[in-house]
């Protein structure tokens, strides 16, 4: 047969996902058509940074290659801080699909309210990432913390 039913490979993916990279880190809690990202960083750019790896590592080894040289940038407007984030998710689905391409490191700065600027260095996919279809605003939210700064968004798969 084919395997288990693709929401069963999604679980089996994502099942108690957690990272911890120095102050910042995220979590992967999945549903059935949906998985709940949880960033936590010591600031809204760290937010979007580790949101950008977190994004990578959905993404299967077999279909990550080669470190690319160019260097791309983004710049980002959105009316808040949950509104930036999804915005941001939202590019990285459509640079997986479209341009089989995902950032491998990334570097985020303010630029005033509503605003941001990402660099970013990435790698070409040997084949579209069309697991996530969409993050969703729906629920999304970014908060400050005693250690810095939480956020939650929902990716639709």
């Amino acid at each position: 047969g084919l395997g288990p039913a693709p929401s069963e490979r999604w679980r089996l993916a994502v099942r108690g996902e957690r990272t911890q990279m120095g102050p910042s880190g995220h979590e992967l809690v999945d549903h059935t058509s949906e998985v709940t990202l949880r960033i936590h960083a010591p600031t809204f750019e760290g937010v979007l940074e580790e949101a950008a790896r977190a994004f990578l590592g959905l993404a299967p080894a077999r279909i990550r290659g080669e470190p690319t040289v160019d260097e791309r940038e983004f710049r980002l407007d959105a009316p808040d801080r949950a509104a930036l984030l999804v915005d941001w998710l939202n590019e990285l689905v459509y640079l997986g699909e479209a341009e089989r391409w995902l950032p491998r490191e990334v570097r985020a700065e303010a630029l005033g309210p509503g605003g941001v600027r990402i660099h970013a260095a990435g790698l070409a996919l040997s084949e579209p990432f069309v697991l996530v279809k969409a993050a969703t605003l729906h629920g999304a939210v970014v908060r400050d913390v005693p250690d810095g700064v939480r956020a939650e968004v929902t990716l639709d798969v």
